[in-house]
């Protein structure tokens, strides 16, 4: 039996039809459609590593630097004591000139016996209370603070540094007078005396020796020597009428 033609016609095209549609499905697989972007690739995500922790931070602390206070060594200090003092002479020196002399210690109107003028001196006989008695020019008493005086015999004595420091010594004389400075002194240790004014000391041992003598032409400015003797040394100045000032330094080693 042979087949009807339009029957074959419609086979053919719905063949051709079932051709199409698989075409049209094969493109739509192979390639994207334009209209939809393809999605980009998703970066993989990095945890962050984990924060090392920050070292912990001492406080800063500021030591305070204790500091000790040292005491610095001393050696003994020199000292001087005046062991008698007497004012034989003195020199009128009053603001208010003449100097009233009187016949008591007193300021009584009616007991001025005389006066006399700056520059005058006096020789005395007794120191108290602030007044002088005198005996020349004149016979009375008179105000010690308006004359110029001081010890005209004089003992001292000293206590030189152990370190060996010198001790300065200056002094006057108003008038005649002796000073003595005693010091103790071990055998073998060295006596210096410098001189810086005046005429130099006498040196006196223990057992009344004398190791330096009295040189007026004031030319020696100093002396040094080793002592001989265990015991209190002194030195010794003698004044004039007219007295004068001195000054040396006594060293002990």
């Amino acid at each position: 039996m042979k087949p009807n033609a339009s029957a074959l016609a419609v086979a053919t095209v719905l063949s051709l039809a079932a051709l199409a549609g698989m075409t049209v499905a094969c493109s739509q697989s192979s390639e994207p459609s334009a209209g939809i972007a393809s999605p980009s690739p998703i970066a993989p995500s990095i945890s962050p590593s984990p924060l090392s922790p920050s070292p912990s931070v001492a406080p800063t602390t500021t030591a305070q630097k204790q500091t000790t206070a040292v005491t610095p060594r001393s050696s003994p200090a020199a000292n001087r004591t005046i062991e008698s003092c007497v004012v034989r002479m003195a020199l009128v020196n009053d603001p208010n000139p003449p100097l009233n002399v009187r016949s008591a210690p007193t300021t009584e109107a009616d007991n001025v016996v005389g006066q006399l003028k700056n520059g005058t001196f006096v020789t005395v006989d007794d120191d108290q209370n602030g007044w002088l008695q005198i005996k020349t020019p004149l016979n009375g008493w008179i105000s010690k603070q308006r004359t110029t005086n001081g010890c005209n015999q004089k003992v001292e004595r000293l206590s030189l540094s152990a370190d060996g420091t010198a001790m300065p010594i200056a002094d006057r004389f108003i008038g005649t007078g002796s000073h003595r400075y005693l010091f103790p002194v071990n055998k073998g240790q060295t006596l210096t005396i410098t001189r810086d004014r005046g005429p130099f000391p006498v040196i006196i041992a223990p057992d009344g020796s004398v190791l330096l003598g009295h040189e007026k032409d004031e030319k020696r400015s100093s002396w040094s020597g080793e002592l001989s003797q265990t015991g209190d040394y002194a030195i010794e100045l003698e004044s004039n009428f007219r007295g004068y000032r001195y000054a040396f330094s006594i060293q002990m080693k």
